[in-house]
């Protein structure tokens, strides 16, 4: 009987504990800015590629913009819903400045994510596709 209830109470704290959202598959993974706005970005397949990972554990961001680095936090909620906050950059000179801005307002744009076909795709408070990352 005891072992019945242990067992029983490890179930419990294992199915209260666990993470359900999809952010604890995307530990690592760097999601390279493919689209934004509806326009494709050019890419080279380097890390200097604008891009973006997430940190599950401490529900943090980092990546880049192309040149600058960016950081923050995010919130990820049910229903996808997915909002960033104090995002922040370093400020380096770069030919790409327009750009890293745009990045950058666009993402403090995000309220829901979608993962489909090997994609993120991360969307404004009408639900249309605002970034597309890889």
């Amino acid at each position: 009987m005891k072992k019945i209830f242990f067992a029983f109470t490890l179930l419990i704290l294992a199915s209260c504990s666990s993470k359900s959202y999809p952010d604890k598959n995307w530990v690592g993974k760097q999601w390279t800015l493919v689209e934004i706005m509806q326009v494709p970005v050019q890419t080279s397949g380097s890390e200097q590629d604008a891009h973006l990972i997430f940190d599950s554990r401490q529900s943090m961001i980092s990546g880049t913009g192309g040149c600058n680095r960016i950081f923050g936090s995010y919130e990820i909620g049910k229903k996808n819903v997915l909002e960033f906050d104090e995002i922040g950059s370093t400020r380096m000179a770069c030919q790409d400045s327009p750009f890293e801005n745009k990045f950058l307002e666009v993402l403090k744009s995000v309220r829901y994510y979608q993962v489909s076909a090997g994609e993120l795709l991360l969307k404004n408070g009408k639900k249309d596709v605002i970034l597309k990352l890889q």
